[in-house]
């Protein structure tokens, strides 16, 4: 009861040093051209780890949890510099891996051998490098591009994390305190800088918030990963469906025209609902919905493991309705 009652004190501590540390920013920060200022991930960083090592002391200076700070601290400064001073590509890129190889190498996240009993551990053993490396680097991309209209980002990001840590808890599936904390504390930092980055905006996540936001995303899910079958594999793909298709959805459609894999454009799905005469409320509102049924279907395919290939089809079909409406608005 007691870890229950300081838990709940330092996710409101958190929420309330997000929207106090957002506030200030946004009053703070320069006003380019009357434009909402960028910088906004800087107070969902803050607060984050704010009420994380307010809860967790004695993880300060010498714990894994510690080293995920070190590395979320090289993706932050790296999306300062972006959003400063316009990064080219592989200068993002070099940032992102060099955090992830800090998670990897200094931390207990990684994909483990023992996730799929059929492959031998030594080829397992072999891969488990370049599968957590490139994991961590596309999910943190992914919510990158994906940071495209006010209160996207935020919005998508809060339910994933909202319906994982459920899934998590009412499937008993390796619960760890600090994992759940983690994954809650980030939930309510977003909430709190989302009534500023709502339409209109006052703020911008900025590349500083959307990469934090992805990397985390994308560390916590493996550190869930670990001693887990095969088959959950799939279901921090369910949870983070909508960044991922999107992006996977312009990867291949750029590589078919021929276009740059890397710079941004405006032919993301957000973007052709913009063209299609959606508002902005009503476009983050549809993505929330989507998430909320992609992560709908992976809480039920842990708790009714006799069903879990028919939700793992539901999600697929619903996957394949999306690329024909993609394609039906490429053609409008």
């Amino acid at each position: 009861m007691a870890v229950i009652t300081v838990g709940g004190w330092n996710i409101l501590l958190t929420f309330i040093a997000s929207f106090c540390f957002t506030f200030i920013l946004q009053k703070l920060l320069p006003n380019k051209d009357r434009k909402p200022p960028n910088y906004g991930g800087i107070a969902v960083f803050a607060s984050f780890w704010l009420g994380f090592f307010t809860m967790f002391p004695v993880l300060l200076f010498n714990s894994p949890q510690w080293n995920i700070f070190l590395a979320s601290a090289i993706v932050l400064i790296t999306g300062i510099i972006d959003d400063t001073f316009d990064l080219k590509p592989w200068q993002k890129t070099l940032g992102i891996l060099i955090a992830a190889n800090v998670i990897y190498f200094y931390t207990d996240v990684a994909f483990s051998s023992v996730l799929i009993a059929e492959v031998p551990a030594w080829l397992f053993d072999s891969l488990a490098y370049v599968l957590t490396i490139a994991w961590i680097y596309f999910v943190t991309n992914a919510m990158n591009l994906l940071d495209g209209l006010d209160g996207l980002v935020s919005s998508v990001a809060t339910t994933s994390l909202v319906t994982l840590t459920v899934m998590i808890y009412i499937s008993s599936l390796s619960i760890r305190l600090t994992l759940i904390m983690m994954l809650v504390l980030l939930a309510a930092s977003i909430l709190g800088f989302l009534p500023f980055n709502w339409f209109p905006a006052k703020i911008y996540l900025g590349d500083t918030g959307a990469l934090f936001i992805g990397f985390m995303f994308a560390t916590l899910t493996v550190y869930n990963l670990k001693n887990i079958s095969i088959f959950s594999l799939i279901v921090p793909i369910l949870f983070y469906a909508v960044p991922l298709f999107d992006t996977s959805y312009a990867i291949v459609r750029r590589f078919l025209n021929g276009q740059s894999m890397v710079e941004r454009d405006e032919d993301h799905l957000h973007h052709r609902l913009l063209r299609q005469g959606f508002t902005v409320p009503q476009i983050v509102i549809l993505m929330i919905g989507i998430t909320l049924v992609f992560s709908v279907f992976a809480i039920f395919s842990q708790l009714y493991h006799q069903f879990r290939w028919v939700f793992i089809f539901l999600s697929g079909g619903l996957i394949v309705l999306l690329t024909v409406f993609m394609s039906r608005l490429d053609n409008k």
